[in-house]
């Protein structure tokens, strides 16, 4: 802690070295940016596919703002997860009004379930060993369709609502074992339910239509990477039990984005607050880890654990009823060029993650499952500890192309053994 401050300063002045102001040339109508979806995420694997990201600027009087965006994705992980994603956003395809469709399936034979309530739940990596339960101890199969649209209108002064329609429908079961050449032991998911704290009528999944509405308020600059201006989202969920199954429920998102320009156009702090949890009702398991947000900047937004969240911790580690969490990053632009072209930027970001349970999820009952647990086998899923902030902290490299275009690198690091180790994940966008 004591070195802080320094490598702050150097920070400082490297980025003043940089500081001199930079003006992009001006672009109009279609521009996009094509890829092979080459990345790699320490959960998921290498990922191997195609993507695509266009952006329309009409006569360019409004860049670097896009009129409209299309985003396309065909990739698999070697892990076993597929994505099949198509995105559309723009202010412009209807008057007044901001439109944004998601349409994705995932398809994902080695889910993660680190059990719940953070802490509370035991995460034993060596579990995941030959010569124990193996790979495939904390998985599970899950095929995932989400259809995410949302209207979102001016209320004039900064202030704005936001109204949509979306619909989940999970299909979850044990891990293909034979066909992925894991050992026959037991997995966490089967003692989740063979115990009880997953619920018989739960543990294959279901269908959920959400009915969302809610205020915010933005004053940012530029939505892909701020230098000042806040935003604040607060969204109410009210999902219907349309399968009778008992999870009529009502959840509360609550996210405040911050950023401060430290040097123009050059350096900037930005900082993000978030809570979310269940207001009424009863959230299915398998729904817990899903953090509902306006506009996703990433395939998935599911946490706390990953890419999403909490860079460094194992995949969906810290999932209860209620979660809060904070980010903080350092951004910085190296340097500005053109290349082919097109405008582009390096930049990296130094920062830290924080987040734990709240509000947990059927505490009493999970305690019981590992009473029951503990006569069929060795595991322990259940620790029963005292839950407490998690936290992780490392650096991030992003290239970016016209300004809205970002391919982004992070490297995270678990500060608590029983988070995990570290992470690497290559992807799209800045984390907010």
């Amino acid at each position: 802690m004591k070195r802080l401050p320094f490598t702050l300063s150097l920070l400082l002045l490297a980025a003043a070295a940089h500081a001199a102001p930079h003006r992009d040339s001006v672009k109009t109508g279609w521009n996009f940016g094509a890829l092979p979806a080459i990345s790699f995420d320490s959960n998921l694997g290498f990922q191997y596919g195609g993507l695509v990201n266009l952006f329309y600027f009409g006569d360019g009087s409004s860049y670097p703002q896009y009129l409209h965006s299309v985003y396309a994705e065909v990739s698999h992980y070697t892990k076993g997860t597929t994505v099949f994603r198509a995105y559309y956003d723009s202010k412009h395809l209807l008057r007044g009004l901001r439109t944004t469709v998601d349409a994705a399936y995932f398809t994902d034979k080695m889910m993660k379930l680190h059990g719940f309530n953070g802490y509370q739940a035991a995460y034993h990596p060596e579990y995941t060993e030959e010569g124990s339960f193996g790979e495939g101890f904390y998985s599970y199969n899950r095929n995932l369709m989400r259809v995410v649209s949302t209207l979102q209108g001016s209320l004039g002064h900064g202030f704005g609502w936001a109204a949509g329609l979306d619909l989940y429908a999970c299909k979850t079961g044990a891990v293909d074992k034979a066909g992925l050449g894991l050992p026959p032991t037991p997995t966490a998911y089967e003692l989740y339910v063979q115990g009880g704290g997953i619920r018989s009528e739960e543990a294959d999944g279901g269908a959920h239509l959400y009915l969302k509405g809610g205020l915010m308020y933005d004053t940012r600059d530029f939505e892909p990477n701020p230098m000042r201006g806040l935003c604040t989202e607060l969204l109410l969920l009210a999902s219907p039990d349309v399968e009778r199954r008992g999870n009529t429920h009502v959840k509360l998102s609550l996210v405040h984005r911050q950023y401060f320009t430290l040097l123009p156009q050059t350096l900037s702090l930005a900082y993000r607050l978030g809570y979310q949890g269940t207001l009424l009702g009863r959230t299915p398991w398998y729904l817990q880890q899903n953090l509902h947000v306006l506009v996703l900047r990433k395939n998935l937004s599911e946490g706390l654990g990953s890419s999403s969240t909490m860079r460094g911790t194992v995949r969906n580690r810290i999932v209860g009823d209620g979660v809060a969490f904070a980010n903080a990053e350092l951004r910085w632009k190296i340097v500005h060029f053109r290349l082919i072209g097109q405008n582009w930027y390096v930049a990296t970001n130094p920062f830290v993650d924080v987040g734990m349970v709240v509000l947990p999820y059927r505490e009493a009952a999970l305690r019981q499952m590992q009473e029951r647990i503990g006569l069929l086998g060795d595991a322990e899923l259940v620790a029963g500890g005292r839950e407490t902030p998690h936290a992780c902290a490392g650096v991030g490299l992003q290239v970016v192309m016209n300004q809205n275009f970002i391919v982004s690198a992070d490297f995270g690091k678990a500060l608590d053994r029983r988070d995990g180790d570290s992470g690497l994940y290559i992807g799209l966008n800045y984390l907010f």
